[in-house]
């Protein structure tokens, strides 16, 4: 008995962590498009784009790691590593927004709209990876 309820616990705090995220991209989805004046036909559209979005980033996101162990093993420098990590990272993201955009009839974005996506975005997978990151590891 204990245990069913610790695991429903479990599941309640996972259910509403992923409720908050999913929550707090849709308002930066909503505030974007909202400040830089792009069009959305409702707010289902603009989840179908989320959710497309998300589907898209992971897939892409599996051939970024396969590509990035090819420029590690090609490159020795580690400036060359990091600027072709950001550039392949930035490319895939832009990517991802780009065929959203495209796959989502309600959703319109200009291609400086869909960079400037990309990049706040990019900025936000930083700074997530960044506040997370052990460095007790590379020590």
């Amino acid at each position: 008995m204990q245990q069913s309820v610790h695991a429903l616990w479990q599941g309640l705090k996972w259910f509403m962590a992923a409720s908050a995220v999913c929550y707090i991209f849709l308002l930066f989805c909503v505030l974007f498009f909202h400040l830089t004046g792009a069009f959305y036909q409702s707010i289902l559209s603009m989840l179908l784009f989320m959710g497309i979005y998300v589907v898209l980033g992971i897939s892409f996101e599996h051939v970024e790691h396969v590509l990035m162990r090819v420029v590690r093993k090609c490159r020795s420098k580690k400036r060359s590593i990091v600027f072709y990590a950001i550039s392949m990272h930035l490319l895939f993201i832009w990517g991802a927004v780009y065929l959203s955009d495209e796959l989502v009839g309600g959703i319109l974005l200009s291609t400086s709209e869909e960079i400037l996506f990309a990049l706040s975005l990019w900025l936000f997978h930083f700074l997530f990876d960044y506040a997370t990151f052990s460095f007790e590891k590379e020590a």
